[in-house]
């Protein structure tokens, strides 16, 4: 079986400062193609399947259809899939049989990573709930319940100020409302090891306009089956996010804006600091000793720079250090490097712009361990 270093689908490229070296998926199918949302790897843990969000923007463009592909190392080709479009949710991978889950509009669809695999409707958004209203979106960003029965749902429709958080069960069975929510709640992530146990954030400058990020405010929250959401935090922050699940589910990390990477303990709620910088998103490995994150100086116009850093060092590397695309280049809309691990943490996964255009990376992250020593 090919891997990114040896399939003819990468092509190496070297950050000519730090000499690190990434392998770009240079077959291109779709003009802009970019990794899954940083809390989702998205490269199964076999190492054979690499899915992909494929997007087909008009030249010059930002916007255009958005379907999955996925790179097949095993007959190492790159297979686009075209009844994948999903507008209500980002998909989600089953990392152990390489299929994916996404929501077009109420309905939750799944298909698997092969040619001759078939799409279908595993289940549907309730429709009392729905009441006829146009979805904004029903997930976030999928994930699956611990124990593997359900995915969740954010849901909110049209402009009321209401989100629902819950799960759908994968049996087809019908929906568990957890609670209806005042206020615009979003990025809804199911614990690793807590099946009763969903995090969730809250976006305040999204209904607090002016909003200059300075206002202390509760980002992030918490709800147990069964139980009202609560904040997590025992003190509101100014503006942060970007927040995930540690792999023990003892710990959920964010993103202080303008402060740094921390990490709670969700028992004490005692907070660490544990990377002190300016920085936009991030993620952990399993160890909890190895991040990755992207910085920029503007979000909507954004930078591609990527960083790594060894806590058991102290030390740091870039991966990349890239202005921003040029106004009338082939882009997307939310173009954010968004690195993660992937593959078991064999690999950094991000999405670059280091050819003018959006491709989806990959480094080897025992490289950066050496360079890091």
């Amino acid at each position: 079986m090919k891997t990114p270093e040896t399939s003819p689908l990468f092509t190496p490229w070297k950050n000519p400062v730090t000499g690190v070296e990434s392998l770009i998926l240079t077959e291109r199918p779709a003009s802009v193609q970019t990794q899954f949302y940083y809390t989702h790897p998205s490269f199964t843990n076999d190492g054979r399947y690499l899915w992909l969000h494929c997007k087909f923007v008009a030249p010059g463009g930002r916007s255009g259809a958005d379907v999955l592909g996925v790179v097949d190392f095993e007959l190492d080709e790159l297979r686009v899939y075209h009844e994948t479009a999903h507008n209500t949710g980002r998909p989600v991978i089953d990392l152990a049989t390489g299929d994916a889950y996404w929501f077009n509009d109420l309905n939750l669809y799944k298909r698997g990573p092969r040619a001759n695999d078939v799409t279908t409707l595993v289940n549907k958004f309730p429709a009392n709930i729905a009441a006829g209203r146009k979805p904004e979106r029903i997930a976030t960003h999928l994930t699956f319940c611990a124990n593997g029965k359900s995915v969740n749902f954010d849901a909110r429709f049209g402009n009321d100020n209401v989100t629902y958080l819950g799960e759908l069960p994968l049996d087809g069975s019908p929906a568990t409302l957890w609670e209806e929510i005042d206020g615009f709640f979003d990025h809804g992530l199911f614990s690793p090891i807590d099946p009763d146990l969903m995090m969730f954030a809250c976006e305040y400058w999204q209904y607090h306009a002016p909003f200059d990020g300075k206002k202390p405010y509760h980002r992030l929250w918490m709800i147990r089956r069964g139980g009202k959401a609560e904040p997590i935090l025992k003190q509101p922050v100014s503006h942060s996010g970007h927040e995930w699940f540690d792999v023990d589910g003892e710990h959920v990390w964010y993103v202080h804006y303008g402060v740094g990477i921390k990490r709670v303990n969700l028992k004490t709620r005692a907070e660490e600091n544990l990377w002190p910088a300016r920085l936009a998103h991030g993620y952990s490995d399993r160890t909890g000793k190895l991040l990755i994150a992207d910085t920029m100086a503007d979000p909507v116009v954004c930078d591609c720079i990527v960083i790594f850093k060894n806590l058991n060092t102290g030390k740091e590397v870039e991966l990349v250090h890239r202005g921003p695309l040029a106004p009338d280049l082939t882009q997307c809309g939310h173009l954010h490097p968004h690195p993660h691990f992937c593959n078991q943490d064999k690999y950094v996964c991000y999405t670059t712009t280091v050819h003018d255009r959006v491709d989806l990376a990959l480094t080897n992250v025992s490289h950066l361990v050496q360079m890091t020593k």
